[in-house]
């Protein structure tokens, strides 16, 4: 197990602008933050800024609500000397990767509860096999980066790992410089996600210059130190030719490599490849097990398309409704918009064997309607003009002609008699 002492921690906490805690309990910050945050009162948010001063995550949170308050005019900033460019880690700064010898014992990790805490609330999906991490979209960025930045606060004898996984957080939250900093250090130590996270950050190119063959090259530094997203991210490079030349075998070499690691984007990726016919040759079967496989880790995408190519029978693949209900229902408990309107539209006809139910397609169709789906919002409408609730059908009819649906258009000027 790799881990970074609490000198470089400090050193690099110091470098991103925060301010080691000293006598300070951000612990307790932490707790005080969680009531005052909605408290409404700036002077209650001023009080905490000043006595949590030292704590650098929740001093600024109070700095950046305190604007919030002034309109979002942010305190006027000191005058500084300007700094000279900092040189950047590159790919050629990182060691060798040592190989492994089979008489080690298996490798097992001893986390502290502090550590497995950061972990569970930052840590990306397939990372590790000893903790199960956060997909992006769920993971409470405030939350995590409080957690983690705690115990580096505390710990003097951080996992690498621990600490890459609150530079993801430092990214989800807006805190680019700190989450570039902490990223480099558990780069430089081996951890496969920094360096993804190194690679997302040149991507995006706001905090340093954005350069796609500097980012492909961190994304396969990922890869090469066996994390899967990594490895489904050097896949689209070379798929989509970012960052490097486009290598459709290279593509299909690592899309495979990912999946065999678990990971279920580029499981979907290989679903819809052998569905289509895209770069390999159709086969339906690997289509579905590649789309199986990700459904039963909870994709919805996954869930999506096997819900279409059981419904429809796509490319002649048997029909079978139970099991198109079956998945269209497990990626509509995610409101995903298309299996919520083709469950609307199996129920409401009660076609190839589906139980007929208006009154489900009215809930089903509503929910996509609300989350801004077209043709539901039409269907919607629709629903309600039968009912008799004009102005209702008004305004999903309206929500759908905005969005170009011709038909809504018509039944907008057939209600106003234009």
């Amino acid at each position: 197990m790799i881990r970074l002492g609490v000198m470089a921690s400090a050193a690099v906490l110091a470098g991103a602008g925060a301010v080691w805690a000293g006598e300070t309990d951000c612990g307790e910050a932490r707790l005080v933050w969680a009531d005052v945050k909605d408290s409404g009162s700036a002077a209650a948010i001023q009080s905490f800024a000043e006595v949590y001063a030292e704590c650098p995550i929740y001093s600024q949170l109070a700095r950046e609500q305190l604007a919030e308050f002034n309109g979002g005019s942010p305190e006027p900033e000191e005058v500084s000397t300007p700094k000279e460019e900092t040189r950047r880690l590159l790919v050629t700064d990182l060691r060798p990767r040592p190989e492994p010898d089979p008489d080690d014992p298996p490798y097992e990790p001893d986390y502290s509860d502090g550590e497995y805490q950061c972990l569970m609330a930052a840590a990306a999906p397939g990372q590790s096999p000893y903790f199960d991490g956060v997909e992006w979209a769920d993971m409470d960025a405030e939350n995590a980066m409080a957690i983690c930045a705690d115990l580096l606060l505390k710990d003097q004898n951080v996992d690498a790992e621990v600490v890459a996984a609150f530079g993801r957080a430092l990214m989800k939250g807006g805190k680019l410089e700190m989450a570039l900093e902490f990223s480099e250090l558990a780069a430089m130590e081996g951890s496969g996600l920094a360096m993804n996270t190194l690679a997302s950050l040149y991507n995006e190119g706001e905090i340093v210059p954005e350069n796609d063959e500097t980012a492909f090259g961190w994304y396969m530094a990922a890869a090469d130190a066996g994390l899967s997203m990594g490895m489904h991210n050097v896949a689209y490079g070379y798929e989509h030719g970012d960052g490097v030349a486009p290598d459709t075998d290279k593509a299909l070499e690592y899309y495979v490599r990912a999946a065999f690691f678990g990971y279920d984007p580029s499981m979907v990726r290989l679903g819809i490849f052998h569905r289509d016919g895209t770069h390999v040759t159709q086969d339906m079967d690997r289509a579905v097990d590649y789309l199986e496989r990700a459904a039963d880790h909870g994709n919805v995408d996954a869930a999506v398309h096997l819900g279409l190519i059981y419904e429809t029978g796509q490319n002649g693949y048997p029909k079978d409704i139970e099991k198109a209900l079956e998945y269209y229902f497990q990626a509509a408990e995610e409101d995903d918009v298309v299996a919520l309107h083709n469950l609307g539209s199996l129920t409401y006809h009660g076609r190839d064997g589906a139980p007929q139910d208006t009154q489900a397609a009215f809930v089903l169709w509503g929910r996509a309607a609300e989350l801004g789906h077209m043709a539901s919002q039409r269907k919607f409408g629709r629903l309600l003009h039968e009912a008799g609730e004009i102005e209702g059908a008004l305004k999903y009819y309206r929500l759908a002609a905005e969005q170009g649906d011709d038909v809504a258009k018509k039944l907008i000027r057939e209600i106003e008699g234009d």
